[in-house]
């Protein structure tokens, strides 16, 4: 049975989507909708991820993509708080080191941002490259985990 909540986070309203066992996505919303009463021993790591007081490793999450995907987000839950990556580098840790653009596509779709933390993939170049809820929240991820970020948008 899937269960659905909303918390109120320094990112606005969030939406939890859960199972019996795993978190099922992490999205944005612009209204604090009703929720579930969330029965979950994991609804308060979570949150409490998504707050910054904890790391995500060990949140149990359950994908649903393509094979590639599903490589590409296990990949970037091995990312230490504090490191940033290329794109290219996740290509490789994902298997497929001419998969560039497909790494950043699933950066794209990750169902589960902040827990599977796809902030911490950078262009090559050191420029942010994007963030599906915004570069200001991107920078405000980065620098909460220690990260500098220039005027001119790089990683220094």
């Amino acid at each position: 049975m899937t269960q659905q909540t909303v918390i109120e986070t320094e990112f606005g309203y969030i939406k939890l989507m859960f199972d019996e066992t795993d978190l099922l996505s992490v999205t944005r919303v612009n209204t604090k909708e009703r929720g579930d009463t969330i029965d979950s021993s994991i609804l308060g790591p979570v949150a409490d991820c998504i707050a910054g007081k904890h790391d995500g490793i060990g949140i149990p999450v359950r994908f649903n993509g393509s094979m590639f995907q599903i490589k590409a987000w296990n990949a970037i839950r091995t990312i230490q708080s504090g490191e940033v990556i290329s794109y290219a580098e996740l290509a490789k840790r994902a298997g497929n080191s001419r998969a560039t653009r497909a790494v950043a596509s699933a950066c794209g779709k990750n169902p589960c941002a902040i827990i599977v933390p796809c902030h911490r993939i950078i262009r090559r170049d050191n420029g942010l490259g994007g963030f599906f809820w915004g570069l200001d929240v991107k920078r405000a991820l980065l620098r909460r985990e220690g990260i500098k970020i220039s005027a001119d948008g790089r990683i220094i």
